[in-house]
């Protein structure tokens, strides 16, 4: 699928093996190439050629923070933006792409910016969601066993975990020294927004850390009652037992 919206601004949405055919005449296609093959993207990344920025995204799912919703490959150059994934993946670019509010189109590095700030559009309120669950955990602390207290913890920690590398991996992402000047003021902009949402969730790891700490704390305290009491049982019955 292709879109022109004026002469400075093309965009192509393409499958994995559309975009090997399609690009092989575009210049920095090799270093494209390697990111034509879905099981090697695994993370977000932005290399900088002469006269293109080649790179990856792969987005976590808000569902289920531990699985990819999507990743993609993107093309960048001063006239077009291409992006590949595959077929499955490509409804759900549309709908990013063509949202009730399409996004802007002024240019292609503004139509780029666009997209990689859908994509964090409502993170923050995600985040908080996290922290509501991470507070209803510490409320309940003393009722819930320590088992599925654990559990629920450790699920939490790796999905934050998730979402912290990709925050990380997005901020390098936004250090592109490849852009006009008013489209660098926004992607500093973008980087400013996902630098709060990277310290966003190492607050809530720390968070997660310290209820880790408190019911460690609990458990010891358990441990120490338990350890009091036979040893008040032991104190009553030692004398009996020697006689």
């Amino acid at each position: 699928m292709e879109w022109t919206f004026s002469d400075s601004v093309r965009l192509s949405l393409l499958s994995f093996s559309e975009a090997s055919k399609a690009c092989a005449a575009l210049p920095g296609f090799s270093l494209f190439r390697r990111s034509l093959q879905p099981e090697r993207i695994e993370y977000c990344r932005a290399e900088l050629l002469p006269d293109c920025l080649v790179g990856s995204l792969a987005v976590p799912d808000k569902t289920h923070p531990l699985h990819l919703a999507f990743s993609l490959a993107f093309y960048l150059d001063r006239g077009q933006l291409i992006l590949a994934a595959d077929e499955q993946t490509l409804p759900a670019l549309q709908r990013l792409l063509f949202p009730e509010e399409p996004l802007d189109t002024s240019d292609v590095f503004h139509l780029f910016f666009s997209f990689l700030e859908s994509l964090i559009q409502e993170d923050m309120l995600y985040l908080q969601n996290f922290e509501k669950r991470l507070a209803t955990i510490e409320e309940s602390l003393l009722d819930t066993l320590p088992k599925e207290l654990q559990r629920t913890l450790i699920t939490i920690r790796r999905e934050l975990l998730v979402f912290h590398a990709y925050y990380q991996q997005l901020l390098d992402m936004c250090e592109i020294h490849f852009l006009p000047p008013e489209c660098a003021r926004q992607f500093s902009r973008l980087g400013n927004r996902v630098d709060r949402l990277y310290d966003h969730t190492q607050m809530l790891r720390e968070y997660a850390l310290q209820i880790r700490e408190m019911q460690q704390a609990q458990i010891d305290l358990r441990q120490n009652d338990t350890m009091r009491i036979l040893t008040v049982v032991s104190t009553i019955f030692f004398p009996l037992s020697l006689i």
